[in-house]
């Protein structure tokens, strides 16, 4: 399979929870697309939108455990997260709950709600990170945004608890799982969230511009944006009528990336037919990863408990140690409080292995 990766000819490449290498398979997708439109123009962009986009809602649906009417595509996260900030009809004193921890994406959204609401950011403990946040959780929470898995801890959240106790109080929770599909199982009716959203770039290993959220039937039903495909017959093309589309494409007000978007939902379909040894290796590559880096005197962050596909290894002057890490053309991110490792399905312990090795004889050259 790593020949479907042509980066692992050129890098020791551990950096998925920034940005995957789309291999071969999933690239050909988009390309195929736009050669075809490149060849007969509409005729394929007919063909492609004959069913309203419904076999790649499907897929992604298949992948995350929902119907395929809960799937919409969007162009990232953070356009996810506004559906809510926007759609929502929010009352004085109510507020969110989320954590100091979160990639901005999740937090700065909501502050465009101003002194009507508050946004609560918990200081989380790592190993009791459901409690933290649950702690903050009250009568006046109308949403609960958290990430599965943090982008700069790497702890894996237990989801589930927190949205069966956020929902006894009347509260949504919405999830950002940008980090945890295509690493890890994803099943959003057994976490019991409301929503959840993701750009397909990282862990799914697709094109930037590709994304899906996922809207709990019945949530949202008037969306907060309108545009010519928000409208149920948009295909007429009459600006002197208009009907709510009550569908998935209700989230979707103009044309969406469709080359980007048809390689993630063939990057879904491989991790449908997968499961078992994609997220077997991500277990055992990231475990592996934390146990090593411990065997070599490293303070990891991570909890081995919570992990994910993420190994967070505490190091000061963490950007040197990232540019020297590049050096030895060994990808990697300087995050949090050290350096992120993130291996995908297709490394290796040898590469792992090599990294730490590396980054082991930089901290040595640093006393």
């Amino acid at each position: 399979m790593r020949e479907q990766f042509p980066v692992t000819r050129r890098y020791n490449y551990l950096n998925h929870a920034a940005i995957s290498p789309p291999p071969i398979f999933v690239m050909e997708e988009a390309q195929s697309y736009l050669k075809g439109v490149s060849e007969v123009g509409v005729e394929e962009v007919n063909r492609v939108e004959e069913d309203d986009f419904k076999s790649l809602r499907e897929g992604l649906a298949a992948l995350i455990n929902c119907k395929w009417n809960e799937i919409s595509f969007v162009p990232n996260t953070s356009y996810g997260f506004n559906l809510l900030v926007y759609g929502l009809d929010w009352k004085e004193g109510d507020n969110v709950v989320t954590d100091e921890l979160e990639f901005p994406t999740v937090v700065f959204p909501w502050l465009r709600l101003g002194d009507k609401v508050k946004v609560k950011l918990v200081k989380p403990d790592l190993e009791n990170f459901e409690d933290s946040i649950l702690s903050q959780v009250d009568s006046r929470t109308r949403v609960v945004a958290l990430s599965h898995v943090s982008f700069n801890t790497g702890v894996r959240v237990d989801v589930g608890k927190v949205a069966r106790e956020a929902r006894q109080l009347g509260a949504i929770t919405a999830v950002d799982v940008i980090q945890s599909a295509g690493a890890v199982k994803v099943d959003v009716k057994e976490m019991g969230v409301d929503f959840a959203v993701a750009g397909g770039y990282k862990w799914l290993m697709s094109p930037q511009g590709s994304g899906f959220v996922y809207v709990r039937e019945g949530l949202l039903q008037d969306p907060p944006f309108y545009g010519w495909r928000t409208s149920r017959n948009f295909e007429s093309y009459d600006a002197t009528s208009f009907q709510l589309e009550e569908g998935p494409r209700r989230f979707e007000p103009g044309t969406i990336d469709v080359a980007s978007n048809l390689a993630l939902a063939r990057a879904a379909k491989f991790f449908v037919e997968n499961t078992d040894q994609v997220y077997g290796a991500v277990e055992d590559l990231s475990g592996y990863a934390n146990r090593r880096a411990q065997e070599e005197g490293f303070e990891v962050v991570t909890p081995m408990r919570k992990r994910a596909g993420i190994t967070v290894v505490k190091v000061p002057k963490n950007k040197e140690a990232w540019k020297h890490l590049m050096s030895n053309r060994i990808v990697t991110s300087a995050r949090g409080a050290g350096i992120r490792i993130s291996t995908h399905f297709y490394n290796t312990r040898g590469e792992v292995d090599q990294a730490l090795k590396v980054l082991s004889q930089w901290m040595r050259a640093q006393i």
